[in-house]
């Protein structure tokens, strides 16, 4: 194990946030850097996992999507510190300052590494929030090692995907990790040109932030003007196989043991309306998985969920109730 303090970086962002019964509060949120960086050893080197506050507060392991990183939750880890957590996000394998991790990976493998992590810090049964591909770590995870977790929330992700009809895994890959990898694939001469690649996305309509420079900004790697986003592209293509009715997934949703939490945002990756999980296919899927509790996230897609302000309260508060 090897830890490295870091300075605490507070982003002030003032933004109306609704929530309740609709009523509005202009409000300065602060967004925070990681405090500790703690390298747990995982199968072929260190895992880099990331604390955010001050250590107090009951530890809650947060997990990114395919190609994000721990930087996803700057907002949201504020919104659980202010709810007496303690927040945790991993880089995963192939990702961030994990990504010189080699494979195989996998779900399985990603789990075996979030056990790891728990072991590691010695925490008793964490809760742990999934978003995204995280989603399906987490359903690996408490498969695996139910043991190991507590609650586990399910962040727009963790339900299989469905496979279009007359399609098979190998057909659908190319459509769905063409936009990913083709973004690995490219150079950009700074980070100022990686900003201005993401802004125009439409994830991001309700406005870029601090937030999200940080974000794109840890992404990138390298010297310029050859830098490149840090995610390993054989970790997306291993990864992206058990999105589609994997066994282990499958299995993990069915065999939970107590009520778990399914987020599911209102809108999908490109800010489309129906949202990665579209309710029609919900409403066929979720009865194969008792356990999961459906909660619907009004006005936020699958991204701005966690890095906007609103999208992370109202996240929080679904999960753990309002600020005391």
């Amino acid at each position: 194990m090897h830890s490295v303090k870091r300075n605490t970086r507070k982003l002030g962002l003032t933004r109306g946030l609704g929530v309740g019964l609709g009523r509005t509060y202009g409000q300065t949120w602060p967004m925070s850097l990681p405090t500790q960086k703690t390298l747990v050893q995982v199968s072929g080197g260190p895992l880099s996992v990331f604390h955010y506050g001050d250590g107090t507060g009951t530890p809650v392991l947060l997990i990114h999507g395919v190609t994000s990183s721990n930087r996803a939750f700057q907002v949201f880890a504020d919104a659980l510190i202010a709810r007496g957590k303690s927040p945790f996000a991993v880089d995963l394998r192939g990702r961030g300052d994990s990504n010189n991790l080699p494979g195989p990976f996998g779900m399985a493998n990603h789990a075996h590494d979030m056990a790891a992590v728990i072991k590691h810090f010695g925490w008793n049964k964490p809760d742990v929030i999934g978003h995204s591909m995280g989603g399906f770590v987490t359903a690996a995870l408490v498969g695996l090692y139910p043991e190991l977790v507590g609650n586990v929330i399910f962040a727009d992700g963790g339900v299989p995907l469905p496979m279009p009809p007359g399609m098979t895994v190998e057909q659908i890959m190319p459509f769905v990790l063409g936009p990913a990898l083709a973004r690995l694939a490219m150079e950009f001469e700074s980070k100022e040109a990686y900003r201005d690649y993401w802004k125009p996305q439409p994830a991001f309509a309700k406005g870029w932030s601090a937030v999200m420079d940080e974000y794109v900004d840890y992404d990138l790697r390298g010297e310029a003007p050859h830098m490149k986003p840090s995610t390993n592209p054989k970790a997306v293509e291993e990864d992206s196989r058990d999105l589609f009715g994997d066994d282990l997934i499958t299995r993990s949703l069915q065999g939970l043991a107590k009520q778990s939490l399914f987020i599911k945002a209102e809108r999908g990756l490109q800010n489309e309306e129906n949202g990665l999980y579209p309710m029609a296919v919900l409403d066929l899927v979720l009865p194969t998985f008792p356990k999961l509790k459906l909660e619907f996230l009004a006005d936020c897609n699958h991204y701005d969920m966690f890095t906007e302000a609103s999208g992370a309260e109202k996240v929080a508060q679904i999960i753990y109730g309002v600020r005391p």
